[in-house]
């Protein structure tokens, strides 16, 4: 995935990312800098994501900064912004250590109704029947609902942790509150959105997992998207069989190496998605490449690189394409008059004989210094929709937005504003082949809206 997380591994962002000195301190173990630091600074100061030094010392395996900030009065069950205290990231871990010392410090047992149904939707998704079996006996109810409804049982169900499931019906978990979503019809049956966003099929595609970079055939009956597995993603799919839609099944997926952000060409005979694969599938994990696979009888090919034109010893990321075959993508390896740019930026390559030509960089109205990925360009590159971590935004990342003038050039990006972006991470933007609905991830799940918000702002923007 991407400069998420994008996929999103906790640690990874806490160590790489994160800008401010006292949480890098406390995740570094340095005790003594720390100390120092927090004679000026509140106890409780908190990162840009509403993480506590707590949250670190836990991520980050620091014992010894975990008890100096219990004894210095810390508090034991901040929040972040999504809701997550550091028992959270025990559980996240699968740290029983750490998991174990912060129960001995709970002072009151209402911590079980309060975070009880969060703690175990993440201890099942982690299919860490051990954490779950603790969090059971610590007297969390077997059948408390999370936010979207869903017991600990149906989300056992749902992501195949079989083990799980039988401990949680051997402690008393009620199957009747297993619900079973039946998606008849174009677009799964779902309420079309109009320009405010709604989550995409709640609990069938857009789960307690972490769902991302999605796209529908041009008929409306297959449907791909990415999910995070843990350390890595793997792509699935779900086809509309008279007029009911499967239940998502993977379709590509290894031990090791992540597979997403799907997109298929124009004939839709290649699904292109990318991936960390070694070109020879066996090697070790490597840079972020694109890659395709085949329709053969009965399924898809292995993997195909897309070649030394399109991919380098760095990153490229995601995938869309022009009526003539051009294809649109991000990277931070092609070559560049700024020589000293690391991060992400958007091109596009022309396909000559069935071979794509050198990448072209688009040019300042799109590019910035800042981070330019996940693009998406309509069919007749009327307008692109891309990823930007650019300062001026309204979260972790937004959406923008560039309309091709009569000149043909790009016209200057525009953030898509508080109608698509939030607080939280937007990216992964999709238009379907029938122009109405635009399709995107945000705090992990996947939103669809009408492409009238897009209409909108290019009037504004006239």
């Amino acid at each position: 995935m991407k400069q998420l997380l994008i996929a999103i591994i906790f640690s990874t962002f806490y160590l790489n990312l994160f800008a401010q000195n006292i949480h890098r301190t406390a995740c570094n173990g340095n005790l003594v800098r720390l100390d120092s630091m927090l004679i000026n600074t509140s106890i409780d100061v908190v990162d840009h994501r509403g993480r506590s030094l707590l949250h670190w010392a836990v991520a980050c395996k620091q014992k010894e900064v975990f008890d100096f900030l219990v004894k210095k009065g810390i508090r034991i069950n901040g929040t972040d912004n999504q809701e997550k205290t550091p028992l959270h990231v025990a559980v996240q871990f699968n740290n029983v250590e750490y998991f174990d010392y912060l129960i001995g410090l709970q002072s009151k047992n209402n911590w079980q109704s309060i975070y009880g149904a969060s703690l175990i939707e993440l201890a099942v998704l982690n299919g860490n029947k051990g954490l779950t079996e603790k969090l059971i006996n610590s007297g969390i109810d077997v059948n408390i609902k999370n936010k979207r409804g869903s017991t600990a049982l149906e989300i056992s169900q749902r992501t195949g942790a079989e083990d799980i499931s039988e401990f949680l019906l051997s402690k008393g978990a009620d199957e009747r509150l297993v619900r079973k979503f039946k998606t008849k019809g174009k677009y799964m049956g779902q309420e079309a959105p109009k320009t405010k966003p709604e989550m995409f099929a709640p609990n069938f595609i857009s789960t307690e997992e972490q769902e991302f970079g999605s796209v529908f055939n041009r008929e409306g009956t297959e449907f791909y998207f990415g999910v995070d597995v843990g350390e890595r993603n793997e792509i699935r799919f779900s086809k509309m069989e008279e007029n009911q839609w499967t239940k998502p099944v993977t379709v590509l997926s290894d031990e090791r190496y992540s597979y997403n952000d799907p997109f298929l060409s124009n004939d839709e005979n290649r699904l292109y998605f990318i991936s960390t694969r070694a070109l020879d599938g066996k090697g070790e994990i490597k840079d972020v490449d694109i890659w395709y696979v085949e329709r053969i009888d009965g399924g898809w090919s292995e993997p195909i690189n897309a070649g030394s034109n399109i991919n380098t010893g760095e990153d490229e990321y995601y995938i869309s394409f022009t009526n003539d075959g051009t294809m649109y993508f991000a990277s931070n390896g092609h070559s560049r008059k700024d020589t000293t740019r690391t991060d992400h930026d958007i091109y596009y390559a022309r396909i000559v004989d069935n071979e794509f030509q050198e990448p072209v960089l688009l040019d300042s109205a799109v590019n910035t210094t800042d981070y330019e990925a996940d693009v998406f360009v309509a069919p007749d590159e009327s307008y692109l929709i891309f990823c930007s971590t650019r300062d001026g935004g309204l979260g972790r990342g937004d959406l923008y937005v560039s309309f091709k003038n009569s000149d043909g050039n790009w016209t200057k990006a525009v953030n898509m504003g508080k109608g698509i972006n939030t607080k939280h991470y937007e990216y992964c933007p999709f238009v379907t082949k029938d122009g109405k609905y635009l399709f995107y991830t945000s705090n992990q799940d996947i939103y669809w809206v009408s492409t009238e918000i897009i209409n909108e702002i290019r009037e504004k923007s006239r």
